[in-house]
């Protein structure tokens, strides 16, 4: 009897572990389905038009949505990898070591970008995002190439205040005295100085079309 009663909780045993593998395999499956659902972009290493910083960030923005761990994020954005990416991360997994701990979202990146997108090109992005004005664009294409380029340097433009600060620096004269003045408004965030800038062209356009429609 005492006998029976071990085997059958043996039984009862392996068939839960089954059942709770099963069910983790099953959860795993169900977000690497909903990860990709969400159209998250796809990786090679091979295609020239391809950027590592936009895959990393339309990426980090997919597991954000997902509310995905720092150690779950990696293992999804690895699924995203094809071709020459595949090789890429495999040597990079054995480089950390048999024993290393789960690779953690910001280690990932890092060495995505450091071996996709070369220190040079970096530092020729950051050095355009520094030198760049409006000129003869409108405010939102120079807003635009802002955004854009500033993903390239973070270091620059860490401090809201920093961010804020180098766009203005950019704009044209007549919009800089202004846009400085309503930066100093507590909490000033760059979409609001961006909208800002965007409403007082707008205004200062109107009025020229106002007074040539006047003089006409």
């Amino acid at each position: 009897m005492h006998s029976a009663v071990q085997l059958l909780t043996r039984l009862a045993t392996a068939q839960a572990q089954r059942q709770n593998i099963g069910a983790a395999d099953k959860s795993i499956s169900a977000r690497v389905h909903d990860f990709i659902n969400l159209d998250s972009p796809v990786f090679t290493g091979s295609d020239p038009k391809e950027d590592p910083q936009t895959f990393i960030d339309q990426v980090h923005r997919t597991l954000r949505v997902m509310h995905a761990s720092d150690t779950e994020a990696v293992e999804l954005a690895s699924y995203r990898l094809q071709y020459l990416a595949v090789f890429w991360y495999d040597s990079w997994e054995r480089s950390r070591g048999p024993n290393a701990p789960p690779a953690m979202w910001k280690e990932f990146s890092e060495a995505f970008l450091r071996h996709y997108l070369p220190v040079e090109i970096r530092r020729a992005r950051a050095d355009k995002l520094l030198n760049l004005r409006q000129g003869n664009i409108s405010v939102r294409e120079y807003s635009m190439q802002f955004d854009s380029l500033a993903r390239y340097a973070p270091h620059m433009v860490a401090a809201m205040s920093d961010r804020v600060h180098l766009f203005m620096n950019g704009l044209e004269p007549h919009l800089i005295n202004e846009c400085t003045t309503a930066s100093l408004v507590k909490g000033m965030h760059i979409s609001r100085i961006q909208d800002y800038a965007q409403t007082l062209e707008d205004s200062k356009r109107q009025q020229r079309a106002d007074r040539e429609h006047d003089m006409g």
